[in-house]
């Protein structure tokens, strides 16, 4: 057969796109890589912050560690605020998240100059770039034939080339799982819009007027809130306001239409700025803020995945494959697993390696671990994020099996894990149903206390700050533990209908004292 134009051809240069070409350089630099991206400049992406295991990816495989820290806010931590009513006082909001520093590294990041940077790199590496460029047709060849694309410049030409593999990295527009019917959507089951834009002139949570203002709050926390992911929380939807490096904010609502409705208004922005205000914390931050002009963006359905991410030299990464839910800030977990299998799977058949159990085992991993990850952390999960007590357990929980589980095999051996897909194997499988099984007893306990007026008894007056720290190893699992004491109170309370005492300061998890030098 001739040989083909290119080995690998990948479908759009934003993140995963990106990284996968300066992988597949970096990796076996013989490889005859082009890119085809649509767009002149990058746009923005759902979701601006990184978890541990995308913090792993950006770090130990890609290492970007340098550039990061000197263009991107390192992110100290998750914090989530609760209220019962727009009257409530600020001081008076309970807190959910760090009391001290996060550890690991993490980063709020502005995607279009991340992905630029990638995109450049993969270049510096070797990689072609035809960009703006749009996928025209995509006829994927049978057996050993080579692949066809065909792309239309910006020139209003229009070319065609041949490829031995074609990576998907268009990301929502999901350009191959949609051509071969593999395209799914999650419908009413995961009811998710999102609703974002960029804000000016914000009041951070750690600036001399808000320190004026509220003295009280100021003495919570000894970890930096204006650079943390900071989530406003209601029944049925919550907000994130992520710290940009140029000084603007990402500021979005993500909500279950089944169990919400954003407030009427002009225009979306306003709708979105209206929500926000809502919020005591929202108000203390955005009363003078000001929207970027047109820079606001909306979905309307979020949630969506591929019935296969891999075939006969074709292959998903990153949103192209799938997409849950920006909650805990995990996209960019996928977009590392997905590109870091894809690419090792391509090189290996490049140096010669047989790679059918490889892409036999990608064929079916992808919906396997999908599904896991939506029913242990999000399946029925809005119900009840208005309700800060049942919040603080699945935070505590969550957080305990990822870091006992994703976070400490990535960072044990990143070059095997990245590899596999998270929760997949006996192990992870275990996991994944024990927190679906607590996942939905917090959804019915939810349902019971609206039915019963209990519903948001811990929003106002409670300090759920942790001073313990989350560590890449077994001692996560002392999360759990006290996960389930805490879940087994929940319940009774939840059965009796009592509300609990109001206290300024919650009791702290019993540890040892060498346990608690290094707060994260």
């Amino acid at each position: 057969m001739p040989t083909p134009d290119y080995d690998v051809i990948i479908m759009g240069g934003a993140f995963s796109g990106g990284s996968a070409a300066l992988l597949l350089k970096r990796e076996h630099p013989e490889l005859r890589v082009l890119v085809v991206e649509r767009t002149t400049e990058f746009s923005r992406k759902v979701g601006e912050s990184t978890s541990e295991v995308g913090g792993c990816f950006l770090t130990r495989v890609l290492h970007l560690g340098s550039y990061l820290s000197a263009n991107h806010y390192q992110k100290h931590g998750l914090r989530m605020w609760f209220n019962n009513s727009p009257l409530d006082a600020v001081e008076d909001c309970s807190e959910l998240g760090p009391k001290y520093q996060s550890r690991l590294p993490t980063f709020q990041l502005d995607r279009s100059l991340l992905d630029e940077h990638v995109l450049k790199l993969a270049q510096e590496a070797g990689a072609d770039l035809l960009r703006p460029a749009t996928i025209r047709e995509v006829s994927l060849g049978e057996g050993n034939e080579a692949h066809q694309i065909t792309v239309a410049t910006g020139k209003n030409e229009t070319k065609r080339f041949t490829t031995r593999w074609v990576i998907d990295a268009s990301g929502k527009k999901a350009v191959l799982a949609k051509k071969l019917g593999l395209h799914r959507s999650l419908g009413e089951e995961h009811a998710t819009s999102a609703l974002w834009c960029r804000y000016r002139n914000v009041n951070p949570l750690d600036s001399h007027k808000s320190r004026k203002l509220h003295p009280k709050l100021m003495m919570r926390a000894k970890a930096s809130r204006a650079s943390a992911t900071n989530h406003l929380m209601g029944r049925g939807w919550w907000v994130w306001l992520i710290p940009l490096a140029n000084g603007d904010y990402s500021v979005g609502v993500v909500w279950d239409r089944n169990v919400f409705t954003l407030p009427e208004g002009p225009s979306l922005t306003e709708r979105l700025r209206a929500h926000i205000l809502q919020h005591p914390i929202g108000r203390l931050m955005f009363e003078d803020a000001e929207p970027v002009e047109g820079d606001t963006f909306y979905y309307k359905g979020l949630p969506y995945y591929s019935e296969q991410m891999a075939g006969n030299r074709w292959a998903m990464v990153g949103d192209a494959a799938g997409f849950i839910d920006p909650l805990y800030s995990q996209g960019l977990d996928y977009c590392g697993h997905t590109v870091f299998a894809v690419t090792q799977m391509i090189v290996k058949e490049a140096r010669g390696e047989d790679i059918t159990e490889t892409l036999d085992y990608l064929k079916g991993a992808y919906k396997r671990s999908y599904f896991l990850w939506f029913e242990s952390l999000y399946k029925g999960k809005y119900e009840y994020l208005g309700d800060a007590e049942l919040v603080r357990i699945a935070f505590i929980m969550d957080l305990g099996t990822y870091f006992v589980g994703p976070v400490r095999l990535v960072y044990d051996n990143p070059d095997y894990e990245f590899g596999r897909l998270p929760y997949d194997g006996p192990a992870g499988t275990f996991f994944a149903k024990f927190m679906a099984f607590y996942n939905r007893r917090l959804t019915a306990m939810a349902k019971k206390r609206m039915a019963k007026g209990t519903y948001g008894a811990w929003n106002t007056g409670m300090d759920l700050t942790l001073g313990q720290s989350y560590t890449p190893d077994f001692t996560a699992l002392r999360f759990l533990r006290w996960g389930i004491r805490l879940w087994l109170m929940a319940e009774l309370r939840t059965l009796f209908g009592k509300s609990p005492k109001k206290m300024s300061v919650m009791e702290e998890m019993p540890m040892k004292k060498a346990a608690m030098q290094t707060p994260a």
